[in-house]
């Protein structure tokens, strides 16, 4: 491996280990502000409502606490109250997601919630200035929409939004959180798509450019190696034909037939469409002698593909199938004849072989046809 080599591989590990980190170091950064601004919100919105409730008089009234906590032993099963609303003792069945998102730690509180709420309801426009005021301070921009829900005991469900949904951008729902005995009231928060650019530094924007660099640099670090790549190969394959070289085959007639000598004793008539070897004689089809040919006449008896497509089909309609197909004539029909001959495929090539170079000599006339 010579130096420019061993520089070009150094390249392309030191870009792509750069792009891998940078690329991990941007994702990482933009799912965690993402999450941080996420539970700003929530926080913010269950301060919100807190505040609001005690402006409604809570602070005010003495509750009897219970010892237990709604997220002791967290299951998912519902849970059912019981209210006395006049008619008798009625039971309700409030969802484990509902009971477990109340702002409320135990049931006395919540039942004075459900008191206060149906004499002082909640306002979501006022609910969604303090909520949008809490954006200010936390350097959160944008703005959000909240949604105000609220079952009667016989199950109908009223709603109401802060804003106007028709004017509003795309919003994703945040959370809900409820209020109640009940829970019946819910408040739920919706928020723009998270905008990493509006939260990026200095050092993000640099980082970002380095990602960049460090692709492109990958890119063309790739190409050069590709193309120092095929270039290696081309001389490996001008080398071995440049070995095979020494005068394998000798025009013996140039007059209205053009005679071949392979090796040392198999003759082609590329007129006549003719191999000979001695009194052995073989008939080629058009197409493969044009092949045999053309080989002979290639530098280093090889041809590319793509050059067997136009000697072969000048019209485009070559393909690799019908490629195959004859070579594996001529191929076979060399066999019959000599040992010594031999067609050989790979890389997209064919290149003709013959075990034994010979001497260039005049003979007389050939005719093969006899």
């Amino acid at each position: 491996m010579n130096r420019k080599n061993a520089f070009g591989r150094v390249l392309l590990i030191v870009s792509l280990t750069a792009t891998l980190c940078l690329s991990i170091d941007i994702v990482y950064k933009y799912l965690t502000r993402e999450h941080n601004r996420n539970e700003q919100m929530r926080t913010s919105l269950v301060s919100v409502l807190e505040d609001s409730m005690e402006k409604r008089g809570k602070e005010d009234m003495y509750i009897v606490s219970h010892s237990y906590t709604r997220r002791d032993f967290k299951d998912d099963s519902p849970k059912i109250v019981t209210m006395d609303v006049g008619e008798g003792p009625k039971e309700y069945i409030v969802p484990a997601y509902k009971h477990y998102n109340n702002i409320a730690e135990n049931p006395t509180e919540r039942l004075f919630d459900s008191v206060i709420l149906e004499e002082q309801p909640l306002e979501p426009d006022s609910l969604n200035m303090l909520w949008d005021s809490l954006w200010v301070e936390n350097g959160i921009s944008g703005s959000g929409n909240i949604r105000v829900s609220v079952t009667d005991l016989s199950g109908n469900v009223s709603i109401a939004y802060a804003k106007d949904t028709r004017h509003m951008p795309v919003l994703d729902s945040l959370c809900s959180y409820y209020i109640g005995y009940r829970c019946e009231v819910e408040v739920t928060a919706f928020v723009p798509p998270f905008r990493y650019w509006r939260s990026m530094t200095l050092w993000d924007w640099i980082k970002h450019v380095f990602l960049l660099f460090s692709v492109v640099l990958f890119f063309w670090g790739w190409n050069v190696h590709n193309r120092r790549f095929v270039e290696v190969r081309r001389s490996d394959v001008t080398e071995l034909a440049g070995t095979e070289k020494e005068i394998p085959v000798v025009v013996l007639k140039e007059t209205a037939s053009c005679i071949y000598q392979l090796g040392d004793d198999v003759l082609f008539d590329s007129t006549n469409r003719l191999l000979r070897r001695g009194n052995q004689v073989k008939n080629l089809l058009p197409q493969v002698s044009a092949l045999l040919l053309g080989l002979l006449e290639a530098d280093g008896y090889c041809m590319l593909m793509s050059d067997i497509y136009l000697l072969l089909w000048p019209d485009g309609s070559g393909r690799s199938e019908r490629v195959h197909t004859v070579a594996g004539r001529l191929r076979s029909s060399l066999a019959e004849m000599s040992p010594q001959i031999s067609l050989v495929s790979g890389n997209s090539k064919y290149q003709l072989k013959i075990a034994h170079s010979i001497e260039e000599n005049t003979v007389p006339d050939v005719d093969l046809q006899n």
